[in-house]
């Protein structure tokens, strides 16, 4: 199943972002106003370990990098700007750790142009999301699929219902079956 992540808009898909590093990942996330965010979508400190296996400490900045286009994939000239912040914000001793979050698709080869330069911007840690994994994170987490309905439109309502409350209306209406033909 995939999500139309695209037609969000980009204030609902950076919600959205920030639910899953909240709900997801652990991690609190600051936001910062839409607009003049100095390039932080939002940001957080201190240290954080998402899958056991890896550290990341600092401060930590994050980006959510928004495309209405469906399928289409982030590439390194889209980038030119955030690094740019990412310069200035490391110069101030804001960012230690960029993470990036986006609907687009990204191939490992984006994914390793972006990383190094952003390390050559002074960014000493780099993790990017894209499209599939915050899908994958939907669909994994029942949890997350409830705080954003907006997600799904009308006609995946299913998938945020619980079982049981399925179950239940199924036995009411099956019980009223008898009374509701007799009425007719």
């Amino acid at each position: 199943m995939t999500f139309n992540l695209h037609t969000l808009g980009w204030h609902s898909f950076q919600q959205l972002c920030h639910s899953i590093l909240r709900e997801n990942l652990g991690q609190p996330v600051q936001s910062f106003l839409d607009e003049h965010d100095g390039g932080r979508d939002g940001a957080f400190s201190g240290v954080w370990n998402p899958t056991g296996a890896e550290d990341f400490s600092g401060k930590f900045v994050v980006q959510c990098k928004f495309t209405k286009i469906a399928g289409k994939n982030l590439h390194l000239s889209e980038m030119s700007d955030d690094i740019d912040k990412a310069r200035r914000l490391v110069e101030q001793g804001l960012c230690d750790v960029y993470v990036l979050l986006t609907n687009a698709g990204q191939s490992a080869t984006a994914d390793e142009l972006i990383v190094e330069k952003l390390r050559d911007a002074g960014v000493k840690q780099v993790r990017i999301f894209h499209g599939p994994w915050i899908e994958r994170q939907i669909l994994e987490s029942k949890n997350l699929r409830s705080m954003v309905p907006r997600v799904y439109g009308l006609g995946d309502l299913s998938e945020i219902l619980d079982k049981r409350a399925y179950e239940q209306a199924a036995a009411v209406l099956d019980s009223m079956r008898e009374d509701l033909a007799r009425s007719s």
